[in-house]
């Protein structure tokens, strides 16, 4: 077990007699879509004798779990944090919805538990984190793979993490996003959804700092020779394209891993051009430059 302490739309009516009507009718139509979720929810909860896990309902998640119901409700609080620095980097406009509805979170930290609703609802053999964004009603499952000595807020930031791959994940539709990028990405919007003046994000800073003065390059991520500081290097890199001074070029990068017309995946390097990035030896050094800079 491994720990890194970084650790919804509706159409106006298109008579204008009808309009008022409309916008009323929203509101409604948010309420039944959450309860048929909710049902869903509480169905496979059976299905996988959690029959007492608690159900709490955010503004943008359902959150399920073997939690108290008061801890449950502070795992919520803290997914809410990311869904603006999420939308955010992945320039989501005020009109799109990466899912249809809320994203059900099934929070499950006991191995068990999670071995049991893998294999009776999502059907699949247990293994990590596993998402179904594009099911109806789409879902995310975490077994919480932090050390056993992590605190719950450590816990609840990688949770956040998870939550946040989720959204660059449907940013990117049927592109193949490099594991270490997808969650290198959600690994630092959770840290920054906490605050940049938070002890966690300041002590990560400081980390990543020190992973460039020590002669790292972003480069490293995609060599033959995999770097031991992988997740963390990952994170920075991937903090600097989605939030440093080529932000606005992120999601060009995002969506240049989309396969060809023969269906071949293109390159780390080519993605990155399609996001301006033609020299990656200029990419490693305003990396380093970024990260280097105190904020």
């Amino acid at each position: 077990m491994r720990t890194f302490l970084l650790v919804a739309w509706f159409q106006v009516g298109t008579i204008a007699c009808c309009e008022p009507t409309s916008i009323a009718q929203e509101p409604q139509d948010s309420k039944k879509q959450s309860a048929a979720q909710r049902a869903v929810v509480v169905a496979n909860l059976k299905k996988a004798d959690l029959d007492k896990a608690s159900i709490i309902e955010t503004d943008h998640f359902l959150v399920a779990t073997t939690l108290p119901e008061d801890k449950a409700k502070a795992l919520g609080a803290t997914l809410e944090k990311v869904v603006p620095v999420a939308r955010k980097a992945l320039q989501f406009d005020n009109t799109e919805e990466p899912w249809p509805g809320k994203l059900t979170v099934y929070y499950l930290p006991n191995s068990r538990e999670f071995k049991s609703f893998m294999r009776s609802v999502a059907q699949v053999q247990p293994d990590s984190v596993h998402y179904e964004i594009r099911s109806d009603p789409p879902y995310l499952v975490d077994p919480v793979d932090v050390s056993v000595k992590a605190t719950e807020a450590e816990q609840f930031a990688r949770t956040a993490s998870v939550v946040a791959t989720a959204y660059l994940k449907s940013k990117a539709g049927n592109a193949t996003i490099p594991t270490w990028f997808a969650d290198g990405f959600g690994r630092a919007v959770a840290a920054r959804a906490e605050g940049l003046n938070s002890k966690r994000y300041t002590a990560y800073r400081n980390s990543s700092r020190s992973l460039a003065s020590k002669g790292w390059k972003a480069s490293d991520l995609w060599s033959e020779a995999k770097p031991t500081n992988t997740e963390l290097l990952a994170t920075s890199f991937i903090e600097f394209l989605a939030f440093g001074p080529m932000a606005k070029d992120f999601t060009r990068i995002v969506s240049g891993f989309r396969a060809d017309e023969n269906g071949t995946s293109p390159t780390i390097q080519a993605a990155l051009e399609a996001g301006g990035w033609k020299d990656i030896a200029a990419l490693d050094a305003a990396w380093k430059r970024w990260v280097s800079t105190p904020r």
